[in-house]
């Protein structure tokens, strides 16, 4: 997200950042329309630090290599994964201040710049250390002790990468009060999810999808039948048409014992 829109984590922080997970997912959704390539699945978290404690707001999304088309079929994509990044940021610009004026943000006292950053890289060969790359991020705090060089009363010490030079390792020192406020707007709002889930990967369908995916990828043959269910009362979601209703048990009501009364 363009520095430009830093100000308004300071006074709108869910907003903003609600909208940029809704940004980006509708459009990864807009082009997997246009190319009719089905539903795709993603896993993102948000970040909102820099090296140097600074504001960075972005999302790292991963985002498996195929769809589902409408008949639930598994569709692998080609080399040239996964979309075009100047398209995707057209769109995504577009995307994202038209989420941020429905939150009646106001953009007006901004200089939003033309051109927004986006980045995108196939890793169709090192998936399993790609899942550990973003593993060790979903768990990732602003910053871990191991970066902490010296800190005093008044400066605190600590190490970061310089990715503008070379990527070299530099220490940067802080006045305590100016180290706290940096890592203070790092901490996100209560209620906010920082790891979100969308698509095929999304928490009301992952399971009952993902085990159709691994049937289709096992046998190579697309699988439109339902995989069985361990339990044998199911029901679709009269909401979501999606998601399952299983019966696991009936809890009957309990019924207080009434000891008899004797009189003599």
């Amino acid at each position: 997200m363009p520095h430009e829109l830093n100000l308004i984590a300071q006074y709108n922080a869910k907003p903003l950042y609600q909208s940029l997970f809704k940004a980006v997912w509708q459009t990864l959704n807009k082009f997997a329309n246009n190319r009719q390539h089905g539903q795709l699945g993603m896993t993102c978290v948000l970040h909102t630090w820099g090296q140097n404690l600074s504001q960075h707001i972005h999302l790292h999304c991963l985002i498996p290599a195929g769809s589902l088309n409408t008949k639930h079929q598994w569709q692998s994509v080609n080399k040239n994964y996964l979309y075009p990044v100047k398209a995707l940021s057209t769109v995504f610009k577009g995307k994202m201040l038209a989420e941020l004026k429905a939150q009646n943000v106001n953009l007006n006292s901004l200089n939003i710049p033309q051109k927004w950053c986006v980045y995108a890289k196939p890793c169709l060969s090192h998936s399993q250390q790609l899942l550990s790359y973003l593993a060790r991020y979903t768990r990732k705090g602003v910053m871990s002790e191991s970066r902490l060089v010296k800190h005093t009363t008044h400066s605190v010490s600590f190490k970061y990468k310089d990715y503008r030079d070379n990527n070299q390792n530099k220490v940067m020192t802080l006045d305590t009060e100016e180290f706290i406020l940096r890592y203070l707007q790092h901490i996100l709002s209560k209620g906010l999810m920082r790891l979100r889930h969308y698509g095929f990967l999304a928490n009301a369908c992952r399971r009952r999808k993902v085990m159709l995916i691994k049937a289709q990828c096992k046998t190579g043959k697309p699988c439109t039948t339902k995989p069985k269910s361990d339990k044998k009362m199911h029901w679709p979601c009269t909401e979501c048409q999606v998601g399952e209703l299983k019966l696991v048990s009936i809890l009957l009501p309990s019924r207080k014992l009434v000891e008899p009364v004797l009189t003599g």
